[in-house]
C-alpha cells in the first residue's frame, strides 16, 4: 500500500490484516520501490496523487519489474484519474484490479480483500 495520507494507509491496513493480508503500508514512492522488491506483493493499492512521485510513473514501474500484483487504485479525486491509470497499467500488461474511491468504506475493503485472497481474484473489475 502507498499512500501519502496516513489515515488511508492505516484503515487498508488494519482491515487488510484482519483479512490475512501481510501489509507493507508506505507514504514514499522510493521505499514503495523496496517494499516491492523485497516483499514481493500479491495485491497492491495505490495511491495516485502524491506529492512526490504520482501513482502513473509506479504503474509504469511495477510493468518494468514484471509484477504479477493484482493492482487497486485508491484516488480522492476524480474517477476520471483512477480510469486513466487502470488503462495505462493495462495498456503495460498490469493486473489492474480496480478502482476505489476515498473516502473508502470498512465494507467495500472487507469485500475487495476478501475477493482478493489467493485463488480468488479471477476477474478485474472497474
Amino acid at each position: 500500500m502507498i499512500d501519502d495520507h496516513q489515515d488511508s494507509g492505516e484503515l487498508v491496513r488494519r482491515v487488510a490484516e484482519k483479512a490475512g493480508f501481510a501489509v507493507a503500508v508506505t507514504d514514499r514512492a522510493d521505499r514503495f520501490r523496496a517494499l516491492c522488491i523485497d516483499f514481493a506483493p500479491h495485491l497492491i493499492c495505490l495511491d495516485i496523487v502524491m506529492p512526490q512521485e504520482d501513482g502513473i510513473e509506479l504503474i509504469r514501474w511495477l510493468a518494468s519489474i514484471g509484477s504479477d500484483a493484482a493492482i487497486y487504485i485508491i484516488s480522492g479525486h476524480s474517477p476520471a484519474y483512477a480510469r486513466a491509470a487502470i488503462e495505462v497499467g493495462r495498456s503495460q500488461g498490469l493486473n489492474m484490479a480496480g478502482a476505489l474511491q476515498k473516502p473508502v468504506s470498512l465494507a467495500t475493503l472487507r469485500e475487495t480483500f476478501a475477493a482478493a485472497r489467493p485463488g480468488r481474484l479471477s476477474a478485474a473489475a472497474d
